[in-house]
């Protein structure tokens, strides 16, 4: 039985080296040298697994600092010969009415030490820290959780490691990219405006994406603090490139977008995102939405992009993908969710 009382990464370490091939190290963070190396694991496996995305040290710290974890509790590194060969790290994402525990991991191996059983290994070493986290905050009764991951659908041979180990595909999220000409002008409904954001605005956005991003699947419930450390990011919390919508004193829509110039020069690109993008309820339907876009594309251009970007999960009950369709977005990759359900709590 897994002891509630266990100390984080206990029970990780001991499965993962459990299941590590011979030669391979299996051990938890230790210094900002190790996130250098992280990323680097990432670079080698983002050419093989089709990963159309880029991870900076910077955006790395950030997430980790964003969900509120200490990197020495919450990654696990394999090591073969002194070098940092494979990662991955979990956290607890909350509980949403849906999907009730979201219990999350990543990781990457380098492709050329693939096939020996070092992403096994650290896949039980990311389930045992999962369970643990899950046991030492009791799921509330009659609520689901799973274990969840996100892989892009090129990459083969992480889907074969999940799907070995009982993952099921729970649902698809779509990038889509369009080029940024022949921008369409969208005039917000009458009775709304925009104005530049300020940082004492950032909590009334941050409570009216909360209360939009409800109504869709897998959100978690989260507190103001949370939501918060989330925006508090290098990209994510860049306030001049949000759009914004106000009524008055409240926030009904919004798009937190942004650009991440590490990516473009890494991937030599000039791509901006229209991430972010919430309508609260009752002002759905009356094209707020496709208005903050709008003003969003024009604004990526007026910065020197030519590429915009965004994600959109394809069972987004506010038809979502139908609305970027019209704006000129079209898939140009696909994610695949991952789920393994757990046995309910005794």
């Amino acid at each position: 039985m897994l002891m509630t009382d266990q100390p984080p990464l206990a029970a990780a370490l001991a499965n993962a080296r459990a299941a590590a091939p011979p030669g391979v190290e299996i051990r938890p963070w230790r210094a900002q040298g190790d996130f250098t190396a992280m990323v680097e694991v990432f670079h080698h496996a983002r050419v093989v697994d089709g990963t159309s995305w880029d991870l900076s040290v910077e955006g790395l710290v950030a997430d980790i600092r964003g969900m509120g974890l200490r990197p020495e509790d919450s990654i696990l590194l394999a090591v073969v010969d002194g070098q940092v060969v494979g990662w991955t790290r979990t956290w607890d994402f909350g509980r949403s009415p849906d999907e009730g525990r979201l219990l999350m991991h990543s990781g990457q191996v380098v492709p050329a030490v693939r096939g020996r059983g070092i992403g096994r290994a650290l896949l039980r070493g990311a389930q045992a820290e999962l369970e643990r986290i899950r046991a030492a905050a009791a799921d509330p009764t009659g609520t689901t959780a799973g274990l969840h991951s996100w892989l892009f659908a090129r990459n083969t041979s992480a889907i074969a490691l999940l799907e070995a180990a009982g993952y099921r595909q729970l649902r698809f999220v779509v990038e889509m990219t369009r080029p940024l000409d022949d921008l369409p002008t969208v005039d917000l409904p009458a009775g709304l405006a925009t104005r530049p954001v300020r940082p004492e605005d950032r909590p009334a956005i941050a409570r009216a994406m909360d209360e939009a991003m409800h109504d869709h699947r897998g959100w978690p419930d989260w507190s103001d603090e949370q939501l918060m450390s989330m925006l508090d990011h290098p990209n994510r919390g860049q306030l001049d490139v949000w759009q914004v919508a106000w009524h008055g004193d409240r926030v009904v829509g919004g798009v937190l977008g942004y650009i991440d110039d590490h990516e473009n020069a890494v991937m030599d690109r000039r791509r901006g995102y229209t991430e972010g993008i919430f309508t609260v309820r009752d002002w759905r339907g009356r094209g707020v939405a496709g208005a903050l876009i709008a003003r969003n594309l024009h604004l990526l251009r007026e910065r020197g992009m030519v590429e915009a970007a965004l994600s959109v999960d394809t069972e987004n009950p506010s038809g979502a993908l139908g609305l970027y369709q019209q704006h000129g977005f079209r898939e140009h990759d696909r994610l695949i969710i991952f789920r393994k359900d757990l046995a309910p709590a005794a």
